[in-house]
């Protein structure tokens, strides 16, 4: 019996991983990246501290699952201030209790959310805007540009 080799996840892969950073570590050279978990929980994390525009620099952690190929499940969480209408409740998942941002509708065409074939540098540069349109909610009431629909129902703010 022969046994087939497993696919290593994408971020072991040297060519894929090179392809996805290659801007973002042109743009932001000081980004980190760090394996976190164990065998199939297995993901990557990146951090770094980005420019707001108007705003105080953030840091952020961009949190890949071991399966890229569901950017679904991507996770972004920054520093400061968490008071927002675009952030998930803090999940299970995260072990410090942290609050995701919602910067897509997971059921929006490719279009108009993240999918890997950006790069990680166009997941940086929306993270940005995000946090830009946060931190201007806090301080007058209005969230500039585009929102998706939120139910009025609690079971996510987001």
């Amino acid at each position: 019996m022969t046994r087939t080799r497993r696919k290593p996840p994408w971020y072991q892969h040297f060519p894929t991983r090179l392809r996805f950073e290659r801007e973002a570590r042109a743009a932001y050279p000081h980004i980190s990246m760090r394996e976190v978990g164990a065998r199939k929980r297995s993901e990557v994390a990146y951090g770094l501290k980005i420019p707001v525009p108007e705003y105080e620099d953030r840091s952020i952690e961009l949190v890949f699952p071991r399966m890229i190929a569901r950017p679904e499940f991507t996770r972004v969480y920054a520093d400061g201030p968490t008071e927002s209408p675009h952030r998930y409740r803090a999940s299970e998942r995260d072990k410090q209790g942290r609050s995701s941002l919602c910067i897509w509708d997971p059921d929006d065409p490719p279009e108009l959310r993240w999918v890997p074939e950006d790069g990680l540098l166009s997941l940086i540069e929306m993270t940005r805007l995000h946090l830009f349109k946060e931190a201007y909610w806090r301080e007058t009431g209005d969230w500039p540009g585009a929102e998706a629909p939120h139910p009025t129902a609690e079971p996510k703010p987001c």
